[in-house]
């Protein structure tokens, strides 16, 4: 994933994972993933520079959390954007699997 290479983008995935499971109901990465976000975030904090930073605070990050969260628009339209491209992405595989 791109946080993987850069660290700042851990904040907006962080958001975007966060607001399709608690808002929308959709978990469209595994818990283990989120959690893993969840240390990563924590670990580098100190050194992480994004816009949106200031939206999460360390004891839900320590918690593995994101629901009390106020999530900018622009943060709630990419994790919709995201819960699109999952559910189409298992559905375009389905079709490739039945044409062969």
């Amino acid at each position: 994933m791109i946080y993987n290479d850069n660290p700042n983008m851990l904040v907006p995935y962080y958001l975007m994972y966060s607001y399709a499971y608690y808002k929308e109901g959709e978990s469209i990465v595994e818990d283990a993933e989120f959690d893993q976000i969840c240390k990563d975030l924590i670990e580098k904090w100190n050194t992480i520079t994004h816009w949106h930073k200031h939206l999460i605070d360390l004891d839900s990050l320590r918690a593995g959390t994101g629901y009390a969260l106020d999530y900018p628009k622009r943060v709630k339209f990419a994790a919709i954007e995201l819960i699109k491209d999952h559910h189409i992405k298992p559905a375009e595989n389905e079709m490739k699997i039945k044409e062969k």
